[in-house]
């Protein structure tokens, strides 16, 4: 059975996202598309603004952006969390995540990044990247249902003693907080 429209066009925006810019062809491969239905599902999406045409490469667009602005794990928890975060991570000197399960990935929801290097990597919307370490304490919502983590980046030669204190107080801040 061939894929939905749905699937084809979240397929390109998959690709895109992950690439940054793709031309035509470019994209058509990776996806695994004919180029004609490439063509056709991208100028549907340029025309409701889910992704760009820059001298004829693609990439995506600012409506996805306002899209994705409009998402949390739970309810609320983005502005919670914003606080405990910025607090940990200048506690620390390193920086702070907030990291929820999706699917078969775990994802950047809220970020407070203080190494520069960690800016591409861990910005939100970002799949936590394999191998990064992490000193991690969850974070629960009403009925004690883990949603995420608060995670901080363990850096070289920091001891992970050392951070677990500061990353436990700030989730029990944001639980605490959401159940409130």
């Amino acid at each position: 059975m061939g894929r939905s429209v749905l699937e084809g066009a979240f397929s390109l925006l998959d690709g895109l996202m992950d690439e940054g810019e793709l031309g035509l062809s470019q994209l058509a491969e990776r996806c695994e598309m004919p180029k004609t239905t490439v063509h056709r599902l991208l100028e549907q999406l340029e025309v409701l603004g889910a992704v760009e045409n820059v001298r004829g490469r693609y990439r995506v667009g600012a409506q996805m952006f306002r899209y994705g602005q409009a998402w949390e794990p739970a309810p609320g928890i983005l502005a919670i969390a914003r606080q405990p975060l910025r607090a940990l991570s200048a506690t620390i000197r390193t920086s702070a995540i907030l990291a929820v399960p999706r699917r078969d990935r775990v994802l950047v929801a809220a970020a407070s990044l203080v190494r520069a290097e960690d800016v591409p990597r861990l910005r939100p919307g970002a799949t936590v990247p394999a191998g990064m370490e992490f000193v991690s304490a969850p974070v629960r919502a009403h009925g004690s249902s883990v949603v995420g983590t608060v995670s901080a980046v363990l850096d070289h030669g920091r001891s992970a003693t050392a951070l677990r204190d500061a990353v436990g107080h700030a989730a029990r801040a944001i639980s605490t907080a959401l159940a409130g």
